[in-house]
């Protein structure tokens, strides 16, 4: 059952509104009196349904929950951006396994180089779907789109431990560790010299993920749930 994000009014009370309502009420067939699992930004909740409308459910609440993240490593991925359905599946994953901040980079081999307002949107909508499924404690940041090498300039700052994922690379991504990391994918058609040059010249550790080919969905997913184990 996901856990779905409420308004806290107070202490005792709670609303949800929007799209939600129409699915606990439809496909999950919940009525007056039955009890849900709700949500703020950090904070779980249980919670008992008082009354139902068309646009909104009002809730009282009964006692807080403890929410719980899968690692307590501070996990950040920077993606290239590719083919729209898989940075879905991206976002989709990659949040339900613990990524705690999503950085979209245009790459010179990138399938697009622009994210739409839209676009932005769904992907905020998908994180926020997988925070539910999940029940994970913390919500993920989306950031905004930038290309790689302004991207690189700026890491050093950003990350404390850095990684690029390299097929060629020498040391297995298992090998590091500490609470606060984090590693680029490159898209399908993999780094440019120019752009490897750049990461290694701003302290990007080079990391492999086995010595098969993964398409770069697989690999953000790996990469992450690896680095959360």
């Amino acid at each position: 059952m996901p856990r779905f994000f409420a308004e806290i009014k107070d202490a005792t009370e709670a609303v949800i509104h929007g799209k939600d309502v129409a699915h606990i009420t439809g496909p999950l067939r919940r009525r007056t009196g039955d009890m849900l699992s709700i949500r703020d930004a950090r904070q779980g909740f249980a919670a008992r349904i008082e009354a139902i409308s068309r646009h909104e459910i009002r809730l009282s609440i009964l006692k807080t929950e403890v929410l719980q993240d899968r690692s307590p490593r501070r996990i950040q991925l920077g993606i290239a951006l590719i083919a729209p359905k898989d940075m879905d599946e991206i976002m989709r994953l990659c949040t339900e396994l613990g990524v705690h901040d999503i950085y979209p980079l245009v790459a010179e081999r990138s399938n697009f180089r622009q994210i739409t307002e839209a676009r932005r949107q769904r992907w905020e909508d998908i994180i926020c779907e997988a925070v539910k499924q999940c029940e994970r404690g913390t919500i993920p940041r989306l950031h905004p789109e930038q290309d790689v090498i302004s991207f690189l300039k700026e890491a050093p700052m950003l990350w404390p431990k850095r990684l690029i994922a390299l097929k060629d690379a020498q040391i297995g991504i298992g090998e590091f560790g500490g609470d606060d990391i984090g590693i680029i994918i490159g898209p399908e058609g993999g780094w440019t010299g120019a752009e490897v040059a750049q990461a290694l010249e701003r302290g990007f550790a080079p990391v492999h993920m086995g010595r098969t080919t993964l398409r770069a969905v697989g690999a953000a997913v790996a990469a992450v749930a690896i680095l959360g184990a």
